[in-house]
């Protein structure tokens, strides 16, 4: 009966190693489909960010950084290496005459749970001025709590040079 028993429990043990194999080999394949489907996305973001001369942003009120696309680095000029800039510092790539609209917009958005749009200039790191339509969203907690802002930057730069040099309709 001993033999019978501990046959019964290594033929057990065999049998939930394969079911655990397999099932970790699944759970490994649906990883690695999900890892390539991550990829594609994030290609296609990038294609589109610049096909579409866009980049996002996003602020964590928790945070001390703003969190940018490459988009966005390369539309202010700062090289990734540089890390990401925080609020004040960011706030600080507009030209002075449009700064204080940006903190008001920020501050509304992060006290008040209001979401903006503007256009602004930024002064890049390479001295070129550069028009930009901001526009943030709030994303909020299960509670109503302001979590931060997400928002994406649309560089409008050519398409105004373009408006500007066609002939009058």
């Amino acid at each position: 009966m001993q033999i019978h028993t501990a046959y019964l429990a290594a033929a057990l043990a065999s049998l939930l190693a394969v079911y655990f194999y397999v099932r970790a080999d699944r759970m490994r394949r649906d990883l690695e489909s999900r890892d390539r489907q991550i990829e594609r996305l994030r290609l296609t973001l990038d294609l589109s960010e610049d096909v579409g001369r866009f980049g996002y942003w996003q602020l964590d009120t928790g945070a001390d950084h703003v969190i940018w696309s490459d988009f966005v680095f390369a539309v202010h000029g700062r090289p990734k290496s540089a890390g990401y800039p925080g609020l004040a510092e960011a706030i600080a790539y507009y030209h002075p005459e449009d700064r204080q609209m940006v903190e008001d917009a920020v501050s509304h958005a992060l006290h008040g749970g209001e979401d903006f749009e503007f256009s602004a200039r930024i002064l890049a790191e390479s001295d070129q001025e550069v028009l930009v339509l901001s526009r943030g969203t709030c994303q909020f907690g299960r509670n109503g709590e302001i979590l931060g802002i997400f928002g994406c930057l649309v560089d409008l730069t050519k398409q105004t040079q373009r408006t500007q040099r066609s002939p009058a309709a």
